[in-house]
């Protein structure tokens, strides 16, 4: 089957605009990638910071638990 030179013009045109708009997909998903791991970045500190704020009120909790426990068996236990 043969298809002439209109179809080789056509057909190499349609391969060059798949190129280019491939060309620009590709970078304008670069560029959603940069912005997300800048905000993935962001989240990840946030999540540390309120980590490191539950564990440090679960210390406080524990002590506070323990010195009222103990509180508790000294006044009531002599």
């Amino acid at each position: 089957m043969t298809y002439g030179a209109d179809f080789d013009i056509i057909r190499t045109m349609e391969v060059k605009d798949v190129a280019a708009n491939l060309d620009k997909h590709e970078a304008v998903c670069a560029e959603r990638w940069k912005t997300a791991f800048n905000k993935f970045e962001d989240m990840e500190s946030s999540i540390n910071r309120i980590e490191s704020i539950l564990i440090a009120v679960s210390g406080t909790i524990i002590v506070g638990g323990a010195g009222l426990i103990i509180g508790f068996f000294n006044f009531h236990g002599s």
